[in-house]
């Protein structure tokens, strides 16, 4: 047989794999195989957040490289996948959780160098920024987008102007990162005494920032207010609420201040410190839950997120927490 025969063979054969790829059609989103011994909640989100993006990114899958799929998967079962994943990542240890999202990324990136017609650094960078980081995404969790911007800022695949965007945008998420002590502040209270926020003694630290008016804030009042043993957990000093308005129209502060529970702490900023640049505030209402220590336990989450977690301190139970510190 010439080496011309055996190259023609050669080449027939890649094209037949390739051919036989492209008949494959859309997949389930492969997901990593739990162990039979985990058992408690904690353990479980721990185990899938470690170990999530592995058997997609597995060079021995077979997949369709339909383009109008996301690596075999279709658009809407790859959303479904990623939203099951960002729920785990605020479960799971604060660190596990950074290791894996930088893990995604340099997948991504990878994966596009290899394809380019894939664009799976942009697909992937655009489901962050949808799920992660977008202030009406009820899944936004600013310290797991960190990695995110961190890649976009080393890729081949992101312009100047997109570089220049996360460098600007990366000092801003790493302001009061989750397991670090929270930034200190004073606020006013209506009365005219001035408190720190280290001056508070709890167990456990609501931190809202709210603005007299919004109606999204009320709801949050409405929310938080409504929750069984609420009272209860302030009384026994298992849990404060610190509600801070940011801004400067203080007449319209004081006119709206009665409708604030009275076992809350209401207070506003008046050195504006905390939207000058102590936190970044990139929509009100914004919650934070701080530990005892003041350390951050969520950061601009989801008031149902917040609810969930705080129901065994509700209870009079400790509360327990998988973030780390940093």
């Amino acid at each position: 047989m010439t080496r011309r025969s055996v190259l023609t063979i050669a080449i027939l054969a890649v094209l037949a794999v390739s051919s036989c790829k492209d008949k494959i059609g859309p997949q389930p989103f492969p997901m990593p195989q739990i162990p039979g011994m985990i058992s408690t909640q904690e353990d479980y989100a721990n185990f899938l957040v470690s170990h999530f993006w592995q058997p997609f990114f597995s060079e021995g899958r077979e997949y369709s490289r339909d383009t109008s799929l996301i690596g075999g998967v279709t658009e809407d079962a790859f959303s479904q996948a990623f939203i099951n994943y960002a729920t785990m990542l605020f479960m799971a240890d604060t660190k596990k959780g950074l290791h894996e999202q930088e893990y995604l990324m340099a997948q991504a990136e990878k994966w596009t160098a290899a394809a380019p017609e894939s664009k799976m650094f942009e697909t992937i960078s655009s489901i962050c920024d949808e799920y992660l980081y977008n202030p009406n995404s009820p899944l936004r969790n600013e310290e797991m987008y960190i990695p995110v911007e961190e890649a976009k800022l080393k890729s081949q695949f992101t312009t100047d102007e997109e570089k220049a965007d996360a460098a600007a945008l990366l000092p801003r998420l790493k302001l009061n990162r989750i397991g670090t002590p929270a930034a200190d502040f004073t606020f006013t209270l209506r009365s005219g005494r001035k408190m720190n926020l280290y001056d508070v003694k709890a167990d456990n630290i609501i931190m809202f920032f709210s603005n007299p008016g919004c109606e999204d804030c009320k709801a949050v009042i409405d929310q938080l207010r409504s929750l069984q043993g609420l009272d209860e957990a302030i009384a026994a000093g298992r849990l404060a609420v610190v509600n801070v308005y940011p801004d400067e129209d203080l007449a319209e502060w004081h006119k709206y201040a009665p409708v604030y529970p009275d076992n809350w702490y209401n207070g506003y900023d008046q050195d504006l410190a905390v939207g000058g640049g102590l936190y970044n505030l990139r929509a009100i209402p914004s919650l934070y839950l701080l530990d005892k220590d003041k350390k951050v336990v969520f950061k601009d989450v989801d008031p149902m997120m917040l609810t969930q977690y705080l129901q065994p301190v509700l209870a009079g139970q400790p509360s327990s927490s998988t973030q780390s510190s940093l």
